[in-house]
């Protein structure tokens, strides 16, 4: 595929991947007031404000987050421009990661509102699954 065509799908693939994200939170921090139970009760949604990152660790270092980020989306971006062949994965891990960045940086903290009932398990929103899925992809494929 043209170098130029496989940028422009991976722009739209993080453009697409992130409004998803940003207007589910809306949509949540607008409606979500009570919990809603979803296949029998195993997964619940519910809106959580998260001040750190997965379990709310580190939620009193908001500028050490702030620097791993930029840390982070610079690796990503690079990655993304000499990996063609991965970048997409690049991409929807990038998408996430500043999903969740505009939130800390709009807001304070993360919308999140995701809980797979499972004891100490953590509540998501979509970009942690955009990361998520991205990784697990990035991880099947270098052990193949």
């Amino acid at each position: 595929m043209n170098l130029k065509i496989n940028y422009i799908i991976l722009f739209l693939i993080i453009f697409l991947l992130l409004l998803i994200d940003l207007w589910s939170k809306s949509w949540v921090e607008k409606n979500l007031n009570q919990k809603k139970y979803l296949f029998n009760g195993k997964i619940e949604l519910f809106y959580v404000r998260n001040y750190g990152v997965a379990f709310n660790l580190l939620s009193n270092k908001k500028n050490f987050i702030f620097g791993i980020n930029i840390i982070l989306f610079i690796f990503l971006v690079y990655q993304g421009l000499v990996d063609p062949q991965n970048s997409y994965y690049y991409g929807m891990i990038l998408a996430g990661g500043l999903g969740n960045f505009i939130g800390r940086v709009r807001r304070g903290y993360v919308v999140d509102f995701i809980y797979f009932n499972i004891k100490r398990f953590p509540v998501f929103n979509i970009a942690d699954f955009e990361i998520l899925i991205g990784v697990c992809i990035l991880l099947i494929k270098e052990f193949r």
